[in-house]
Parts: structure tokens; C-alpha cells; sequence
């Protein structure tokens, strides 16, 4: 006799800038609610009025930017709390037996985020984060620096250099979970990558509940 699972599954989708995370997420959730799958979506809050506001402050005060004014520890942690606050809701979806929870970026990227500008706090945001659950199925979009630069161009919001998103992506790969990544190639258009990460999802986790 085949064991019922007992909770809902956790899919987190991670990645450099650029990579598409939340574009794919919200397909992900749609495509899984048309075959009758109760979906739900976590998108990403993103801390870029913040970084502005920082930023506008900074340049006031004298520094370069906000990464120098406050310092990376302090922005690696405004960001996990941020972070954390958001992701309190999964306890309610991970309840429901049968239902999938999609997040766009999980503690892995605030991990790598740390690596990348050196800060010393990875260890307290580890402990910060302990009591979220581990997901059961880690998608890494990776995707060449070069094209996510493009894409971020194309977006007309920001913009990132080569050297910080070949230095995210290194670091990504240093972080210890990476083995457990389920690495999907992310450089395709959005309707091929979309199909990859559907794959995945049907193998690892609809046919797994």
C-alpha cells in the first residue's frame, strides 16, 4: 500500500538576475492549475525601491552607494528578513495535501547573494531561516551571463554588469545545496524553458504525489 502524503509540495525556482524566475514561475502556476492542480505562487518582493532609496541617501552622505554606506551585512539581512516575512505564508499552503507552492527564489539566493558581495552573516542567516521548510524540488535556471544581461536591459529597469552576474552564478555553484539544484538550462525563449521546467515538475513532483 502506497503511503498518502500527508502535506502539500514546495517548488522553489532560483536563479542570477536576468534568468526569468518569476516570468516561469507565474506560467508554472498556470499551467499546473489548468491540469487541475491546486496551485499556488509566491512571487518575489523585490528590494529595488530600497536599493534606491539607499542609494539616494548615500549618495547624500557621500558614498559611492548603499553597499557602501551600510555595509553588505546589513543588506544581505534587511533582504533575508524581508525575505523570511514573505515566505511565513507557507505554512498555510504546505498544509493542503495535493497542492504544489511555487516561490520565485528561496534562502539559497540570499546565500549566494552573501558569497558574492562578501559579507560575514551567512552563517546567522542560515540560523535566521532554519525553520523553513526544505523544498522538495530545487530548479536552477541557469543561464549565461551575457544573455541575462540582455534581458535585464530589455526589462528597462535596472542594469548589471558581466562581472556581477558571472560572479552570482559562481556563486550559486559554490553553495553547498547545489548538488540537490536541478540545474535546467534557461538561455532557450521562454516557451522552450517553460517546457524543460514543466518536465521536471511533472516527473519530480506530479507523478510524485
Amino acid at each position: 500500500m502506497t503511503a498518502v502524503r500527508e502535506r502539500g509540495f514546495l517548488v522553489a525556482v532560483v536563479g542570477i538576475d536576468g534568468a526569468g524566475k518569476t516570468t516561469q514561475v507565474k506560467a508554472l502556476a498556470e499551467w499546473l492549475e489548468g491540469e487541475g492542480v491546486n496551485a499556488h505562487c509566491l512571487l518575489n518582493q523585490t528590494m529595488l525601491p530600497v536599493r534606491q532609496s539607499l542609494d539616494r541617501i548615500a549618495l547624500e552622505d557621500g558614498f559611492p552607494g548603499h553597499l557602501e554606506m551600510v555595509g553588505a551585512d546589513a543588506i544581505r539581512l534587511i533582504s533575508a528578513c524581508a525575505k523570511l516575512a514573505a515566505l511565513a505564508r507557507l505554512e498555510d499552503t504546505l498544509r493542503i495535501p495535493g497542492t504544489v507552492t511555487l516561490v520565485d527564489r528561496y534562502t539559497y539566493c540570499q546565500y549566494a547573494a552573501v558569497r558574492l558581495q562578501k559579507a560575514d552573516n551567512e552563517e546567522f542567516l542560515r540560523r535566521l531561516n532554519r525553520a523553513l521548510p526544505e523544498p522538495d524540488l530545487i530548479l536552477f535556471l541557469d543561464v549565461d551571463p551575457l544573455e541575462a544581461q540582455q534581458r535585464i536591459k530589455k526589462r528597462g529597469i535596472d542594469e548589471e554588469s558581466l562581472e556581477f552576474l558571472s560572479g552570482y552564478r559562481a556563486a550559486y555553484a559554490s553553495l553547498p545545496e547545489f548538488t540537490q539544484f536541478t540545474v535546467v538550462d534557461g538561455n532557450g525563449d521562454h516557451a522552450a524553458v517553460q517546457q524543460l521546467l514543466r518536465r521536471q515538475v511533472e516527473e519530480r513532483v506530479l507523478r510524485a504525489g
